[in-house]
């Protein structure tokens, strides 16, 4: 198998289209951009024209007139004069027409790329010279983003990346916003794509269910509580939420303090698009679905063997949730280009190349988040297994402060499905809870400045605050 990485292959009828409908606007671009090179020269050849017309007037004047025309001389001159301003005006309006004719066509062939050209490579954005890498698991890297600085405090914050379909570098924003805003040791769990997760390691075929995940939650925990003596504070970026509760469940002694953000905590605590239609269609819907369009890696890469899903679905299923906003995105990016305004454009179409650039999932990670978190939502039931023992939102421990953050105009995960698990804790004391609601959309919880500075800034006072210096 090899396996497109652009959510647009998706639609090679749709991109064919677009290449097509191209054509016209190209052609259309070219010839604006040769009218704004030649307008010019003919109105240079009319003024020439004109020119020699207004000097044969001028030697004719003596033979009109009996004063050789000497009292015409001076209004004549003032003819000349406007006929050059008057030549002007059109020739400024032609060519301003022309350019902004020709930036749109151009706006408008940027715009098409956007969904027809093979996205680049995500990538993070950190010097790689000063950035470790201590951990390489079978899906997952630590990378070790830590100021070069004089530590106030010895916990590392770790910052676990979702797999959800895109690169980790959504997580980017957030891991380097509370690195510079004095949670100095920083790491993020970066998640790998299916196809880069080996089927076996050392002879014996390798899960990638919950329970391989977890394992490997863990052994980040116990690496990064090793090196500082301390236990990390950890942060969970929207899918890894679950799971890393219910890895601090099981091993309490391994964090400091607990926190997720837009994360499917409480998939009952309030009705969204996603828990609706997984529990409408039931848990075999998943099965049916791996089975239609379920992939198996092929022999030339790293998880060669492996079942995986198509991580393509994922992304289209988002942009499906959330289509008014992408339309309005759309609108402006569209409009950004035909005006030429690059700054916005750039930001808009760098984030629409990483969202679509998509990973692929293994088939029994779905599987597991289908079922255990959309349909049954076993943490908060108490019915959550993890290595043959039964957990639940009930066990948190108490020596562990936690928060929560949420978007009231999240459509993947609402408000109260990302908040809803906090007043089921009831072992944390009230002043070692911190529950936060944002007015921001579920990109807008790792990507806006407004809720960087306005609700990071308190979680990460609330982290400071319980800190070992």
């Amino acid at each position: 198998m090899d396996m497109p990485e652009s959510l647009m292959t998706l639609f090679p009828r749709l991109l064919n289209h677009l290449e097509a409908i191209k054509i016209p606007i190209q052609m259309n671009a070219t010839l604006a951009e040769m009218g704004i090179r030649t307008v010019p020269l003919w109105f240079d050849l009319l003024k020439i024209g004109t020119d020699l017309t207004w000097r044969l007037t001028e030697r004719c004047l003596p033979l009109l007139f009996s004063d050789k025309g000497e009292s015409y001389r001076e209004l004549l001159e003032i003819f000349r004069e406007e006929n050059k301003v008057l030549l002007n005006i059109p020739k400024e309006r032609i060519l301003e027409y022309l350019g902004r004719f020709h930036q749109e066509r151009l706006g408008e062939l940027e715009f098409i790329k956007v969904f027809t050209e093979e996205p680049d490579i995500p990538a993070w954005s950190f010097d790689w010279n000063r950035i470790k890498i201590p951990l390489d698991l079978p899906s997952i890297r630590l990378l070790d983003i830590s100021g070069d600085i004089d530590h106030k405090i010895q916990n590392y914050t770790v910052v676990f990346a979702p797999r959800a379909g895109h690169h980790s570098s959504i997580a980017e924003r957030v891991a380097v916003y509370m690195r510079d805003h004095g949670l100095s040791r920083m790491a993020i769990v970066e998640q790998k794509c299916a196809e880069d997760v080996p089927l076996y390691i050392e002879g014996q075929k390798h899960d990638e269910g919950f329970d391989g995940q977890v394992h490997q939650y863990r052994r980040v925990l116990e690496y990064l509580n090793a090196l500082t003596g301390v236990p990390p504070h950890l942060v969970a970026i929207c899918q890894p939420g679950p799971l890393l509760i219910s890895t601090l469940i099981c091993y309490p002694h391994l964090g400091r303090t607990f926190g997720s953000a837009g994360a499917p905590m409480n998939t009952e605590g309030e009705k969204g698009t996603l828990t609706e239609f997984a529990r409408l269609m039931g848990e075999n819907y998943i099965d049916r679905l791996l089975a239609y369009f379920g992939k198996t890696v092929s022999g030339d890469a790293i998880g060669a063997g492996r079942e995986i899903f198509d991580g393509r679905l994922q992304v289209l299923g988002f942009y499906l949730l959330g289509m008014d906003q992408h339309y309005r995105n759309f609108r402006k990016l569209l409009d950004d280009f035909k005006k030429g305004d690059e700054e916005a454009a750039q930001r808009q179409k760098t984030f629409y190349q990483w969202y679509h650039y998509v990973h692929h999932f293994p088939v029994e990670f779905i599987r597991d988040t289908y079922k255990k978190i959309f349909v049954r939502n076993e943490l908060i039931h108490g019915t959550f297994e993890l290595g043959g023992r039964k957990i639940g939102i009930k066990d948190y421990p108490a020596t562990v402060p936690i928060w929560a953050l949420g978007g009231t105009k999240d459509d993947i995960t609402p408000p109260l499905q990302a908040i809803g698990h906090m007043d089921l804790i009831d072992s944390v004391p009230p002043e070692d809870k911190l529950v936060l609601l944002c007015e921001g959309g579920h990109m807008g919880l790792f990507r806006s400045e407004n809720i960087l500075k306005n609700d990071y800034s308190r979680i990460i006072e609330f982290i400071l605050s319980r800190s070992d210096l």
